[in-house]
């Protein structure tokens, strides 16, 4: 019994597979620097650093850090 793959002879999913790893990751390691971004601005804020001062230096707006703020005051979910 032959198995044939799409594209050339199978090729295509050869070099298809390092991207689909790649692509992987870079979600993982994106996501973990989200997370990493969220508790540093969450220790700013429990230690009352000014959420402009925040925004300022975290890139994000201040309504993402009131945002975040509010989740860990308990009112967002």
């Amino acid at each position: 019994m032959e198995v044939k793959f799409p594209g050339l002879d199978g090729k295509e999913v050869v070099l298809d597979l390092p991207n689909s790893y790649f692509d992987r990751g870079y979600k993982k390691g994106k996501e973990e620097g989200e997370e990493r971004l969220r508790r540093f601005i969450v220790n700013l804020l429990k230690n009352q650093v000014d959420v402009k001062l925040i925004a300022q230096a975290s890139g994000l707006s201040e309504d993402e850090i009131m945002k975040i703020k509010r989740q860990v005051e308990g009112q967002e979910p």
